[in-house]
């Protein structure tokens, strides 16, 4: 039995102790064994009821205590809730030292995390204190009969049904045992996406007998289902370690980055946009929030993948610029960008690929100026300027004026905005 340095409560007080319980003490062991439970969880409550009655057992010396098929069915049915509600790998550990001992009555059990080649320990799990695992670890793994089946057959195993030639009581791994009196084991391999994960583990002393068959279908249960659920835990904590990674990026940059949903409802902010802020909730009003509104509506209404939108602030008269894509595929959320434009007047880019002329006009028309407004405020006719957008266009690889807008704020030169 191998169970670590991660520790669950003793649903039991301390006074009751196994190693201590009398003969005259019987009375009081029933009474403890029928004593209800005083919490709003059921699987703590089912559980602890069933570690009540199979401790009553032991002090009558009856034997383990039995389940008939109802009561498995619904231990069975806690442990599977436990595992679907549990997010993270401690989570899924949790579950199984919590159920596992009732499902498979032992005096000790835990969980062993390995890595793929199962000869190195990453973590141990052990439900109670145990003075055997440093004796274990010096000179019990290596000599380890039971462990050895499991990771090579990939199968449960108890230490009874082992073949004559990989004698259980000679070998070290017994011997170790030994120093908490314990003498049979019983072993199962989490199997995680194909690869081994850990070992389940079960130990009963001397007095006790040995796993039954009916063990070894409890624990390929119990380890198929751990199996899944630490793959789904992995994967969780995999994308919140991504996640998290990606935040910190986006924090450290000092562009407004908003993460929205089609409600304009912010999910996301970077360090930058936090600071956009003056108080600590977002105040729906101010400039940005407007500009994201209006964003997502027009996202919303007229189907385009990106809009951008300008304001100033009030006050100061800064101008904000924002820029929205919306996420493809079938994400209801857009990013938006935020660029401060100064207090004077606002000048696009110089593209290097359009001429002066073509540049001025690319500027007028971002000032929302029609074809005749251009042509009159630049001395030309607005069949000259038709065909400079058509240049304009061609150049730049754009196909309205909506786009050529959206394309020259995006490549325009702007400052972070200021705290």
């Amino acid at each position: 039995m191998r169970p670590t340095a991660h520790r669950r409560p003793n649903a039991l007080p301390a006074s009751f102790s196994t190693r201590t319980v009398l003969p005259d003490r019987r009375a009081e062991w029933r009474e403890f064994a029928e004593k209800p439970t005083a919490t709003s969880d059921p699987v703590v409550d089912f559980a602890d009821r069933h570690r009540r009655r199979f401790l009553f057992a032991q002090s009558t010396s009856s034997g383990w205590s039995t389940l008939d098929a109802i009561e498995i069915a619904n231990l069975r049915a806690h442990y599977l809730d436990s595992l679907q509600s549990a997010l993270t790998l401690q989570e899924v550990t949790d579950a199984f030292m919590l159920v596992g001992e009732q499902l498979i009555p032992s005096d000790g059990h835990g969980l062993y995390r390995l890595n793929a080649s199962g000869n190195r320990v990453l973590t141990v799990y052990p439900a109670k204190r145990l003075r055997f695992l440093a004796d274990y670890e010096e000179y019990g793994r290596a000599d380890d009969p039971v462990l050895d089946f499991v990771i090579e057959n990939r199968q449960p195993i108890d230490s009874s049904r082992l073949d004559a030639d990989t004698p259980w009581d000679a070998s070290g791994a017994r011997a170790a045992m030994a120093i908490d009196d314990y003498r049979h084991v019983l072993e199962a391999p989490i199997i995680v996406a194909g690869t081994l994960f850990g070992t389940i583990n079960f130990a009963r002393t001397g007095k006790n007998v040995v796993f039954t068959e009916d063990d070894l279908a409890a624990a390929s249960f119990i380890c198929g289902q751990l199996g899944r659920a630490v793959e789904r835990a992995v994967r969780f904590e995999a994308m919140k370690q991504r996640a998290d990674m990606f935040e910190r990026a986006l924090d450290r940059i000092p562009q407004p980055v908003l993460l929205t949903d089609m409600s304009s409802h912010v999910l996301f902010r970077n360090r930058a946009a936090r600071a956009l802020e003056t108080n600590d909730a977002p105040n729906p009003d101010s400039p940005v929030n407007s500009l994201l509104a209006g964003a997502m509506e027009a996202l919303r209404t007229k189907g385009t993948l990106v809009h951008t939108s300008s304001a100033r602030t009030p006050g100061t008269g800064k101008q904000l610029i924002t820029k929205s894509y919306r996420l493809p595929g079938s994400h209801d959320a857009a990013v938006t960008l935020v660029f401060g434009g100064g207090r004077g007047e606002v000048s696009l880019p110089t593209w290097n690929v359009l001429s002066p002329r073509e540049q001025q006009i690319v500027e007028l028309v971002a000032k929302g100026m029609s074809t005749s407004q251009i042509a009159e405020l630049s001395f030309i006719t607005t069949n000259t300027v038709k065909q400079h957008l058509k240049r304009i266009f061609a150049k730049v690889d754009v196909h309205s004026r909506a786009e050529l807008i959206q394309l020259a704020w995006a490549q325009r030169e702007l400052t972070p905005l200021e705290d």
